[in-house]
């Protein structure tokens, strides 16, 4: 357990750290829509929960608490995720709550997928691949038909954000089928460095994104936009 502690330690570090850069970033930006704080709570809620990962593998907490923890942020962080991708291309909130709650079948199931053995597991695993399907289909359709009504820099903004979390998600059930939950072809050490590999360019990454293109496109999510889609 000692390189689990080493990876859940080291990651939520720089969640946390990158909570803080984010957070000092909104509150110096010129311009402060409400969508922005989506970027640090992102980050932020993963680098507690991977601090309670880490203490669990240390035996400070419960033990094996790991995957109730993972699980946690991902259920609270990826709908946040998907929230911020549907703000970014304009869309309403009919919308982007369907996106939203397809995200959290997904993980809910892959949650059951994880945990119950047996038939059950797999019956989780095929439920959370429809969901993900079904996401990756508002996202590349309908949320892609929103976003083309933008401005340019507003439209590849989107586009860049949407496919970094498009094809780093494909990875995750990939990992699932090869990692300790399905076929065993992956060690639980180097399971657990490639998850949190990915959840840190997945949350990091996309935040760094929005970030750097902020100020090309300032009135990219001004708060009429915020209001609009969740009123």
């Amino acid at each position: 357990m000692v390189v689990e502690l080493g990876v859940f330690s080291v990651t939520s570090a720089i969640m946390l750290v990158a909570t803080g850069v984010f957070a000092l970033w909104y509150l110096t930006s010129s311009q402060k829509p409400r969508s922005y704080l989506l970027l640090p709570a992102i980050t932020g809620i993963a680098g507690v929960l991977y601090a309670v990962m880490a203490l669990s593998s240390a035996g400070t907490i419960g033990q094996n608490v790991i995957v109730e923890a993972r699980y946690l942020d991902w259920v609270l962080t990826t709908p946040m995720i998907v929230a911020y991708i549907g703000l970014t291309a304009g869309a309403d909130k009919r919308l982007i709550g369907k996106a939203m709650a397809a995200d959290a079948v997904m993980i809910a199931a892959g949650y059951v997928a994880t945990t119950v053995p047996g038939t059950v597991r797999w019956a989780g695993f095929a439920v959370s691949m429809l969901a993900f399907v079904y996401l990756l289909y508002l996202l590349v359709t309908k949320v892609t038909t929103v976003a083309n009504d933008r401005i340019p820099a507003v439209q590849s903004t989107f586009r860049t954000i949407r496919d970094l979390t498009i094809v780093l998600w494909c990875v995750y059930p990939v990992l699932w089928l090869m990692g300790p939950t399905g076929f065993e072809l992956v060690r639980v050490a180097d399971y657990h460095f490639v998850i949190a590999s990915l959840d840190l360019t997945a949350k990091v990454g996309f935040d760094a994104i929005v970030a750097a293109r902020a100020a090309r496109v300032s009135t990219m999510l001004d708060d009429q936009t915020f209001s609009g889609a969740l009123n």
